[in-house]
């Protein structure tokens, strides 16, 4: 007995969840937490509207393939076109990822521990730890086709300290802060890249190099250098 074609709305339906499929699964494999605290509304817009291309590349293939029996094959269908875009746009993310990562989870640990040095501490620092300054297109770009986020002068970064392991850099930090700085500490850029402190991020030329000044002076690593976003 001769299987029945699959009907239009069933087609669109099933191409459209194969379109959409890749970025659930890469969803599955992210920390969802951090996703949702680090993207902003015009970052939710361009990934919206991601979303509805792929939905709607997935659901277009569906529906012109009008003599499709089974229904895996077309959702194998649907992803393979969107999946090639998605590929690109994840290509282009990944190759623009040049940003320190706040290692927030366990390395910030010290800024709410319950001491009254913590509280009260007067970091001579406290003002300089900057978000990079972006335009709403910029992030309306990034949430639509992962390019990276940049602006033209306040990307330096004082770095005190690269670390191999996570718990040395930790060390760090609580000793500068006994000299009122406050630190934090970002993650490796690679599997093999080093645990950075830095005393100030996001900052123009002239005040990294105040910064760096300053801090060499009270006591913190002659070592000290500026590191710029690229």
């Amino acid at each position: 007995m001769a299987k029945q074609c699959l009907d239009t709305k069933t087609r669109i339906t099933i191409g459209a969840l194969g379109g959409i499929s890749p970025i659930i699964i890469s969803l599955l494999v992210v920390d969802i937490t951090r996703l949702f605290s680090e993207t902003g509304v015009m970052d939710g817009i361009g990934l919206s509207i991601r979303f509805l291309v792929l939905i709607f590349i997935g659901g277009l293939i569906g529906y012109l393939h009008t003599k499709e029996e089974e229904p895996f094959k077309l959702f194998q269908l649907g992803i393979a076109a969107p999946a090639l875009l998605t590929t690109a746009i994840n290509g282009n993310s990944i190759s623009n990822q040049t940003y320190l990562k706040e290692h927030s989870a366990d390395a910030e640990y010290h800024f709410f521990m319950k001491s009254a040095y913590a509280a009260e501490a007067d970091y001579k620092n406290q003002t300089l730890f900057k978000q990079a300054r972006v335009t709403q297109t910029q992030l309306f770009l990034r949430g639509l086709i992962g390019t990276k986020l940049f602006s033209e002068d306040d990307d330096w970064y004082v770095i005190v300290g690269s670390h191999k392991e996570i718990s040395a850099a930790k060390l760090q930090v609580e000793s500068i802060k006994t000299m009122h700085y406050k630190a934090k500490i970002y993650k490796p850029s690679t599997d093999r890249g080093y645990f950075t402190v830095a005393i100030g991020t996001n900052l123009d030329f002239e005040e990294a190099k105040q910064l760096k000044a300053k801090a060499i002076k009270n006591g913190l690593p002659e070592d000290t250098f500026l590191w710029k976003r690229k």
